[in-house]
């Protein structure tokens, strides 16, 4: 089995092929900038020399315009490089973001009902950033620090070999030092980042539940668990910081000790006559530009190890693999869709089940109304119809088909869900009323409102259905927003529905003109409908009470409503003597 860095290598540089013309011409101007800077002090110590030996002035002057020269062809450089490096690390990071936030969409309930977004989007943002310095200049910084080391070491070996000796072992001495402690900081820059998270998934947590926060008065307990979580922050970011730095400060105390003895070797040869005052400043200058590359590989020293705590924690997330297990059939009979449970059983975790030995069938264009408790189930069957988790036990059939050995695509394709949680989006009104689909014409979209009861509403809005709406649907209703998620099914043309709860948030009258919308248009596919207001239920074909996930009844509403001791017939009483109450 390879090493672990060789894997992180290849990991690194399947994100860098698409952008290897950029970091070509970035490792260009690298060895371009380094072959000036390499330059400019031989130019200052001839006109050093020439000075101190009286040279003409107009030699002076063209030695001073020639360093000028290479100093702002330096500049430019640099700003180039910079430039080039930011654009292959957002390039890069970006492809890396993109790829986690399709893996992270890919994975199935159980993963998403153990994070928080707050810290998804750490995971998916956060953890990529730490790596963008990483991937803008660490190669290029790499391969230029050592160009120009070897370019300073082998001019130096030239002119004088015992300074030469000192310069190399300094310069050996650091990278040495530098690669046995490369790896100190990875694990506590980890820990950093998964602080960092927490932190991020406790404000998003609280902040989506202010009104519960504010209403009874948890403030107070809220700033407390704040203040912890930003302690480990710190506390961690500081242990991971001095780590990180440990191998700079290394190099510091080295550099101090060859500085000092070069300048007492070229000194002393300066004094004894061997060189002249230009070469004594050409080999300091040196010295001071060896530091350089010393300081920028202890730098990106500290850059790959943040970014290998990020490396780890991504692959750590693109390692994961969904429990649903996709199929490679795509076809489904045309018309509604029939269903079957067939002995299915559930649970969200080992310790509990919620579902028992379920089994029913409906058959094409049949409704079905589900009853039941609170925790009795029935939200749980429509999960596992889009296979939002799978069975634990027994086999799902829908159009004949084993569920599991459908595409995802194509069962999403034929059978459409409104939830009790609506979510909106940030975009025109066009935009979260077809997902996003540039397919869907205004007319069907304002023929589908109309029958739903929106379209006057929409008709009233400035921009019609390019007015915008704000992220999480502020601007609309709980009502209006309910209408918009079963337009959002609608459009789609299933032959299955599942609605969930569908008038939960409509006051009597709304939910009168809905039922009425929702009447037509499923007479064209098979509908399945949870409810707890039982006038919801009025039109279905066929009831199923369900009871501590188990079915406690089964059969046409028409029997069921019309037998005084059947589960639903009781329900229907007990329904009717309240209202009257």
């Amino acid at each position: 089995m390879p090493p672990k860095s060789s894997l992180s290598m290849s990991w690194m540089l399947q994100y860098l092929r698409p952008v290897k013309g950029r970091m070509a011409l970035l490792l260009l101007l690298l060895l371009a900038t380094t072959a000036l800077q390499l330059v400019n002090p031989l130019i200052v110590q001839r006109f050093i020399d020439r000075a101190n030996e009286s040279g003409a002035l107009s030699g002076l002057l063209t030695l001073a315009g020639l360093y000028l020269a290479i100093a702002v062809l330096i500049q430019l450089f640099t700003i180039s490089v910079v430039y080039l490096g930011n654009d292959v690390s957002w390039r890069a990071t970006n492809r890396i973001r993109g790829g986690l936030l399709k893996h992270a969409l890919r994975l199935d309930m159980k993963f998403h009902n153990v994070k928080t977004p707050g810290e998804m989007i750490e995971r998916i943002d956060g953890d990529v950033t730490h790596m963008s310095n990483f991937f803008a200049l660490f190669i290029a910084k790499i391969v230029g620090s050592f160009v120009l080391l070897a370019g300073i070491l082998v001019y130096m070996f030239f002119y004088d070999w015992p300074i030469a000796a000192v310069m190399t072992a300094f310069t050996v001495a650091s990278i040495c030092v530098m690669y046995a402690i490369r790896d100190m900081g990875v694990n506590a820059s980890q820990a950093e980042r998964q602080a960092s998270a927490a932190l991020f998934g406790l404000i998003e947590e609280r902040i989506a539940g202010i009104e519960d926060v504010q209403a009874n008065g948890g403030v107070p307990r809220l700033m407390n668990r704040y203040h912890r979580a930003m302690r480990k922050v710190f506390l961690t970011g500081r242990r991971a910081w001095m780590l990180r730095v440990m191998p700079w400060n290394v190099t510091v105390v080295l550099f101090t000790v060859a500085v000092t003895a070069v300048l007492l070797l070229s000194v002393r040869q300066y004094l004894n006559g061997h060189i002249t005052l230009g070469t004594l400043f050409l080999f300091f200058q040196y010295t001071q530009m060896l530091n350089e590359p010393i300081e920028q590989l202890g730098d990106q020293m500290q850059e790959f190890q943040k970014a290998k705590s990020g490396m780890r924690r991504t692959r750590e997330l693109l390692s994961l693999r969904s429990e649903i297990k996709e199929g490679q059939e795509e076809w489904l009979p045309e018309g509604p869709l029939s269903v079957s449970f067939e002995g299915v059983s559930f649970g969200y975790n080992e310790d509990h089940r919620v579902l028992h030995d379920v089994s029913f069938e409906l058959k094409p264009g049949e409704r079905l109304g589900l009853v039941g408790r609170t925790g009795s189930g029935k939200s749980s069957i429509s999960r596992l119809l889009l296979r939002l988790y799978n069975s634990d036990r027994g086999v799902i059939r829908i159009g004949g088909t084993d569920i599991r050995n459908l595409s995802l695509p194509a069962l999403y394709r034929r059978v459409g869900m409104v939830t009790q949680d609506v979510q909106l989006f940030d975009g025109t009104l066009r935009d979260n009323l077809t997902l996003f689909n540039p397919n869907l014409t205004d007319e069907e979209i304002l023929r589908t409102t109309e029958q739903l009861g929106l379209r006057s509403w929409i008709d009233a809005m400035p921009a019609g259905l390019d007015s915008r709406l704000s992220s999480g649907g502020s601007s609309l209703s709980a009502g209006e927003a309910q209408l918009f998620a079963l337009t959002r099914v609608f459009l789609t043309k299933p032959s299955l529905i599942i609605l969930d709860e569908p008038s939960s948030r409509l006051d009597a009258a709304t939910e009168a003109a809905l039922q009425t919308a929702v009447d037509q248009l499923l007479a064209q596919c098979t509908g399945i409908v949870i409810a707890h207001r039982l006038s919801t239920l009025d039109n279905v074909d066929k009831i199923m009470v369900l009871r501590q996930g188990r079915i406690a009844e089964f059969g046409s509403r028409e029997a069921l409503a019309s037998d005084p001791t059947s589960e639903y017939g009781r329900l229907l009483i007990t329904n009717r003597e309240e209202e009257l109450a």
